[in-house]
């Protein structure tokens, strides 16, 4: 009772603005995690106090129509986590009748009043301290009642409710004993029982469908009330997807009437549904195998149906029914159905994961820290944010993937494993959440990690032979990059039995192979052996690249020069490679217009008089980072000698943001740009967005990646000159990626691709999770005719950007010799980048087959057309216009 009316107070505390500075959602959250724990018996419910069942059930009530009404004041997440307190409460009401009803049904049946009788003493307790328990002591009672007497249908359904003999024993008015059996009286009580619990549910179970749809009576709109009277007689029914469909669509009309906001007794009516849909679910997935994926549907509708923030799972749905009938209804889907089917799975998929982290970021430290102070049992609080998310309706869209995913990638002919560095290893096992956690880490033993997240930006760290991860980086981004420059093997596996293998082997040592099939294999060995092995294998711990040095060039005197002026020392090989290509490309092939900012300006610049504080402090910075690299410690700690490498070359950056761009920079840019055909900044506030772009790709000299990157190869990032390619942004309906040598099999008759909407820097920078279209061809004229799609993307959002200006990394230590420096520095456009998000089930990409078959063809005779140009195997970037054209903003030699 007065826990309820605390949290009623809170709840309009918080709504009328008593904490400033408290987030709504969050304050929610937290008064949902209290109340979770309250209801489900880990905070004792009375302690030497008697509350009769009328005040407690007015508490109840009085929190329930506080709640209602703060979920008509809120909106979003906030919102999300107000519905769900409901689901802790029940709705209160008349709780006097559970005290006069108890009484009533024993006099009727000539039970007395005295101890020594079960009835009793749950008749005392009901008196005095009713509480959610009684609903399933009730039912434990028709159980046994039902069974004539079997007292072992008593306790599995207490046991099936978390109650055990010492919690009935341990109430205040303890339940000692075990029911007794009237056989004469058995119907009269059954009858009696079955309405008393429904008595008991009205009050503690607010969330019961019959209860709910009693209670919300003639407020039920009428568009509805079809879908629910089929859901009420058919509860438990064998055909599962009526019933899923009839929850959902009953849910659906409830929203679309305007009137579930703050309606209390709707409110309920709707969690009851969420509910039977869920169970329904759960209850047919199992048996139903494929044709479990006509169950996706009403299952995310639902899901969508419960969320405050449901944006990406509209995007997912609206996939979902797009795709073919086959699918949809758990069919057969051919080949291609099956890969359009995988990407939609894996946004799914995506989007479910999303919503685990924002439930276990939003309350995983609250319910661990309340759990303590409670001291509730450790794998109560543990479990506490788990269990929310296992219970609620996304868990029953996982269970729809587990069902089906396995069959739609055989019939996509998509093994289990994506190989893409092909090489074999052999290390200890160690398990980590995220690459990004050990990127700067040295492994003094070849290791192989088992990665549950890899975003494509992470170096790999030191001694690291082997990253296996369930995530899909692209190709192209800068750790797929690093893994075959370095020699690693690096796989993504989706399928959660071998990964499921691997974590369990941590610590022990695995060998690798990769087959031709692109599968991955592996058998136990131990570290003698595997030390053996080091003498004809990679797989050892990193060692500096012998000879490997980056060459210092010298300011050229100019600070921007043209594409006739691209030469060794003054320009990076971006630029060089650009203008390598004039002249030798297909005319209906176009090369952006381009010039170059070359080597040594940002170091001339700090010379200026404004700039030497600047130049003094990096130079203390860079100093204390070299220092650190001479010592090879632990780059993630201070280790007693100041700051760390990372946050030295944070203030690295911070400094170069600073630095004053000289005037003649400015002016020399304007007048390159505009004999080059790209119209420069128009106004003051355009040039300054331009000069902060270029003092951004400057600053990257001193970005983490670099840093570690080059150390481990022995380089001093230090001697890094920073060239910038400038080029006018052009115009993307998709952004592309060539590979003139097959990186998963390293097979040269074939040139593999990947392509996604919008600007490229989703493809290669990792900010934008999911997998692009991925194709490949033979280069032969029939095969570059017919690329093979490999998949469709499942790619959530797409990066634009306005008319602009791009600012590209073009340093001397990105394509050095046997040593691959690419994405290690950034590239910038002059306007902030835009994520919007995308459907590519309804692209023209993906509907039109002839369109498609153009397009990446003409992709795959580009790649085939610059290799044969230049003489070796390319990696290459480009962008196709809306009308078609394409462009290549740049290409160089693949690693």
């Amino acid at each position: 009772m007065h826990r309820f009316n605390k949290a009623a107070d809170l709840v309009s505390e918080v709504l009328n603005g008593y904490y400033d500075q408290l987030d709504v959602a969050d304050a929610m959250s937290r008064i949902y995690v209290w109340l979770r724990y309250s209801a489900t018996r880990h905070l004792t419910w009375q302690r030497n106090y008697n509350t009769q069942p009328r005040i407690l059930s007015a508490a109840q009530e009085r929190l329930t129509n506080t709640i209602a009404n703060a979920h008509g004041r809120t909106t979003g997440e906030a919102q999300e986590w107000v519905r769900m307190m409901l689901t802790t409460v029940g709705r209160g009401g008349d709780g006097q009748k559970i005290r006069d009803e108890i009484l009533h049904i024993m006099h009727r049946n000539h039970i007395p009043e005295r101890k020594g009788l079960w009835m009793e003493e749950w008749h005392q307790k009901l008196h005095n301290n009713t509480t959610p328990d009684d609903v399933p002591i009730c039912e434990a009672y028709l159980a046994f009642l039902e069974g004539n007497g079997n007292i072992g249908a008593y306790w599995r359904v207490l046991s099936d409710a978390g109650i055990t003999r010492q919690r009935l024993e341990g109430f205040d008015r303890a339940i000692t004993l075990e029911p007794e059996y009237y056989p004469e009286k058995r119907d009269a009580l059954i009858r009696d029982f079955r309405n008393y619990l429904g008595i008991l549910k009205a009050v503690h179970s607010g969330a019961d469908l019959s209860a709910s749809a009693s209670a919300a009576g003639n407020r039920i709109p009428g568009s509805c009330r079809g879908y629910l009277g089929y859901v009420l007689s058919h509860v438990g029914d064998s055909q599962i997807l009526p019933l899923l469909e009839a929850c959902v669509e009953a849910r659906t009309e409830l929203a679309l009437s305007g009137t579930l906001p703050g309606s209390r007794e709707l409110l309920y009516l709707d969690l009851a549904l969420e509910d039977q849909a869920r169970q329904a679910a759960e209850r047919g997935v199992g048996a139903a195998g494929f044709g479990a994926a006509a169950f996706m549907r009403p299952l995310l509708q639902n899901l969508c149906l419960s969320l405050g923030n449901n944006e990406e799972l509209c995007y997912c749905l609206k996939a979902w029914n797009e795709l073919p009938q086959s699918v949809r209804t758990g069919g057969r889907p051919n080949k291609e159905e099956a890969l359009l089917a995988v990407a939609v799975v894996n946004r799914v998929r995506r989007a479910l994961a999303d919503i685990s982290d924002r439930t276990v970021n939003r309350i995983g430290d609250v319910s661990s820290a309340y759990g303590r102070a409670f001291g509730v049992e450790h794998w109560a609080y543990e479990l506490f944010a788990e269990e929310v998310i296992r219970g609620g309706p996304a868990f029953a869209v996982s269970l729809v993937i587990t069902a089906i995913e396995p069959m739609l990638r055989n019939a996509a002919a998509l093994g289990a494993w994506q190989v893409i560095s092909p090489i074999a290893a052999t290390g200890r096992v160690e398990v980590v959440a995220g690459l990004h956690e050990v990127q700067d880490k040295t492994y003094d033993t070849p290791t192989v990690l088992i990665a549950e997240q890899v975003t494509g930006e992470e170096e790999i760290p030191e001694g690291c032979v082997a990253v296996i991860t369930p995530d899909a980086p692209d190709v192209l981004s800068h750790v797929s990059v690093r893994a075959r420059n370095m020699r690693v093997l690096f796989a993504t596996c989706h399928d959660d039995g071998p990964l499921k293998q691997l974590r369990e082997a941590k610590g022990k040592w695995l060998h690798f192979t990769p087959s031709a099939s692109g599968a991955v294999s592996w058998n136990e060995t131990t570290a003698e052996a595997a030390g053996a092995a080091d003498d004809s294998s990679h797989s050892t711990v990193s060692k500096p690249t012998k000879g490997l040095k980056i060459e210092v060039p010298n300011w050229c005197g100019r600070w921007v020069v043209g594409m006739d002026e691209y030469k060794d020392g003054v320009v990076g090989a971006k630029s060089k490679n650009l203008a390598g290509l004039r002249g030798r490309l297909p005319d209906n092939i176009n090369l952006p217009a381009s010039v170059t900012l070359p080597f040594g300006c940002f170091e001339q610049a700090l010379e200026l008089k404004e700039n030497q504080d600047i130049k003094t402090k990096l130079k203390k910075h860079v100093d204390e980072v070299h220092k650190h690299s001479k010592h090879h410690a632990d780059h993630t700690t201070s280790n007693g000698t100041g700051p760390s490498p990372a946050a030295l070359l944070a203030e690295c950056r911070k400094l170069a943001m600073q630095v004053v761009v000289p005037k003649q920079i400015r002016d020399d840019l304007a007048q390159a740009m505009k004999g080059a055909g790209i119209p420069p900044p128009e106004t003051e506030e355009r040039w300054a967005l331009a000069l902060e772009a270029l003092r951004g790709v400057w600053a990257s000299k001193y970005n983490d990646r670099a840093y570690y990157s080059l150390r481990k190869a022995g380089l001093d990032f230090d001697s890094v000159r920073m060239a910038v390619l400038v080029q006018r942004v052009v115009p993307a309906q998709y952004a592309f990626v060539i590979h003139t040598r097959n990186p998963s099999n390293n097979d040269e008759r074939e040139v593999f691709c990947e392509l996604v909407k919008g600007l490229g820097e989703s493809l290669v920078s990792g900010m934008v999770p999911g997998s692009a279209v991925a194709f490949k061809a033979a280069k032969d004229e029939a095969g570059l005719g017919s690329p093979e799609v490999l998949c469709y993307a499942s790619k959530s959002e797409a990066m634009y950007v306005r008319d602009s200006l791009i600012f590209r990394s073009d340093s001397n230590g990105e394509d050095l010799e046997g040593y691959a420096g690419a994405g290690l520095y950034e590239s910038i456009t002059m306007d902030p980048s835009l994520l919007k998000k995308v459907d590519y089930m309804e692209d023209r990409l993906v509907q039109d087959p002839a369109y498609r078959r153009d397009l990446l063809s003409r992709i795959c005779r580009l790649g085939a057309s610059i290799e044969g140009a230049l003489g070796t195997a390319q990696d290459i970037e480009g962008v196709v216009a809306p009308d078609g054209a394409i462009t290549v903003v740049q290409t160089r030699p693949q690693v």
